[in-house]
C-alpha cells in the first residue's frame, strides 16, 4: 500500500479498460479515413473530361494515363492529379491498420474481435495495393486489393457490428455496423455479376466501397466521444 495515497503501489499508472489514450488515439486515426472522399473530390476537381459518379470507377481518379479506358471502350479517363488520389488510397490502408492496433481493445474481448479485426485488416494491404498499382498499369493486384476491401473488409466490420451490439453496449452502432456490412458485401457481389439496378457501374462500386470508410468515421468519432466500447 502507498503511505500516502492508501492504494496499491502502481494502482495510479494502469491503464483503464478500454485501452485508454491509445484508443482516443486510434480513434482520431479512423476519423481521417474522411480524407478518402475530400481526395475525390479534389481530384475529380482537376478532369477538364466529364467526370461521372454513376460511370466512372474511383480509380479512374487514379489512372495514370489519358486515353479510353478499359481500352477500346467510349469511356475517356484522364486524370491530372492521379498521385493524388493513388496516395490517398496508400493512406487509407494504413489509417485501418493503425487505428485498428490502437483500438483492438476498445472492442470487448471476444474470439469475435479477432475474426472481424483479422478481416478488417486486409482491408489495408488491400487499398495499398490499389495505390500501388494503377488499374491501368497493372491490373491483377489493383484488383485483388479491391476485393479484399470489398469482401473481407466489409464481412469484417458486419462482424465487429455484431459484438458491437451484443457484448458492446452501442446497439444503435452496432445495427449501423452491420448494415455497413452486408451493404458492400452486398453491392459487391451484384458488381461483379454486372448488376447495377439503374445506379451503373460506378454507382454500384461505391455501394461497394463506402461502407467501410464511412464506419471508420462512425466508429473513431463513437469511440472518442463515448469512450470505450467495452461496458
Amino acid at each position: 500500500m502507498s503511505r500516502l495515497s492508501g492504494r496499491p503501489e502502481g494502482s495510479a499508472s494502469a491503464p483503464p479498460p478500454g485501452g485508454g489514450e491509445p484508443s482516443r488515439l486510434g480513434a482520431a486515426v479512423w476519423i481521417c479515413a474522411v480524407q478518402f472522399f475530400v481526395m475525390q473530390a479534389v481530384v475529380q476537381s482537376a478532369w477538364t473530361t466529364p467526370f461521372s459518379l454513376r460511370e466512372n470507377f474511383i480509380s479512374d481518379l487514379g489512372n495514370t494515363a489519358c486515353g479510353p479506358y478499359p481500352a477500346g471502350s467510349a469511356s475517356y479517363v484522364c486524370s491530372p492529379w492521379h498521385a493524388a488520389m493513388n496516395l490517398s488510397f496508400f493512406v487509407q490502408g494504413w489509417i485501418i491498420l493503425v487505428g485498428g492496433a490502437l483500438l483492438w481493445r476498445a472492442f470487448p474481448p471476444e474470439r469475435l474481435r479477432a475474426l472481424g479485426m483479422a478481416l478488417l485488416a486486409t482491408a489495408g494491404p488491400g487499398l495499398m495495393l490499389v495505390g500501388l498499382y494503377a488499374e491501368n498499369e497493372n491490373l491483377p493486384p489493383h484488383k485483388l486489393g479491391a476485393g479484399l476491401q470489398f469482401v473481407l473488409g466489409n464481412l469484417g466490420i458486419a462482424l465487429l457490428g455484431v459484438l458491437l451490439a451484443r457484448r458492446g453496449g452501442k446497439p444503435l452502432l452496432g445495427a449501423f455496423s452491420v448494415l455497413c456490412g452486408l451493404v458492400g458485401v452486398v453491392a459487391t457481389g451484384l458488381l461483379v455479376t454486372d448488376r447495377f439496378l439503374g445506379l451503373g457501374v460506378g454507382g454500384m462500386e461505391r455501394f461497394a466501397a463506402y461502407p467501410l470508410p464511412l464506419w471508420l468515421m462512425a466508429v473513431g468519432w463513437s469511440f472518442l466521444r463515448r469512450g470505450s466500447a467495452v461496458p
